[in-house]
């Protein structure tokens, strides 16, 4: 497993080359250190990457779903292959 280790900087100039050049659209975080390894993440690349207009700085929806897939998204399509695994009385709402 590929490791970052540098300064805000250099982990956000390495995450943005992975995007850059692969066109992935996340990233699978494994800290070296335990809790503190998210939390270094969270209050020192973040806002590196939020300085950048990589990462977004607010969400407008409720939702989770929403705010991967806009506004008014919070439930799975009837088209979605996963909404026919869904109890009737979540398919309504």
């Amino acid at each position: 497993m590929p490791k970052i280790i540098g300064s805000p900087s250099t982990v956000a100039d390495e995450l943005e080359k992975w995007v850059d050049e692969t066109d992935c659209d996340g990233f699978n975080l494994v800290p070296v250190t335990q809790p503190s390894g998210f939390n270094d993440f969270v209050d020192l690349v973040v806002p590196e990457l939020q300085k950048r207009k990589r990462m977004r700085t607010s969400y407008t929806g409720t939702t989770l779903r929403e705010n991967y897939f806009g506004d008014g998204e919070n439930r799975l399509r009837p088209g979605h292959p996963a909404h026919s695994s869904l109890p009737d009385w979540k398919k309504d709402k």
